[in-house]
């Protein structure tokens, strides 16, 4: 008689727990690629805004009252010889870069990313990401 070769129950149950076990070490790293790659995007968005800061301040003599003012010529702004970014910038996330002129602890202006939760604080992916500690990581 021929048999028919085949996977028995415990072999197949041992492939799906290897699997799962690849899995659940394999995907936590994936997805903390995927928002450490966000979070060096929003740096490297926020050293792009400061120089167009810099740019519009040599310009004009002073900083803007919004980041929009880099894309638009602002009213009574005299010597604005922008765009000086194509775009009202927006993080990976989907939201729009806080800023402020003067900023804080002495500094001219201060830019940040409220992070992926949207909201002031937070940890890890959620945590914000400022002009003040973009050079730490």
């Amino acid at each position: 008689m021929n048999r028919v070769k085949a996977f028995t129950l415990i072999e197949m149950m041992a492939v799906v727990v290897i699997i799962g076990i690849l899995a659940a070490v394999i995907a936590p790293k994936f997805f903390h690629q995927v928002g450490s790659a966000e979070i060096t995007a929003a740096k490297q968005d926020i050293r792009s805004i400061e120089q167009a800061i810099s740019l519009y301040r040599m310009d004009t003599g002073g900083f803007p009252d919004t980041l929009r003012d880099l894309t638009r010529e602002p009213d009574n702004v005299r010597r604005w010889n922008g765009p000086y970014l194509p775009h009202e910038p927006k993080d990976p996330w989907g939201n729009r870069y806080e800023y402020i002129a003067p900023g804080n602890d002495g500094r001219p202006f201060d830019v940040w990313s409220l992070g992926a939760d949207g909201q002031d604080g937070g940890e890890d992916d959620a945590a914000d990401i400022t002009s003040w500690k973009t050079d730490e990581d």
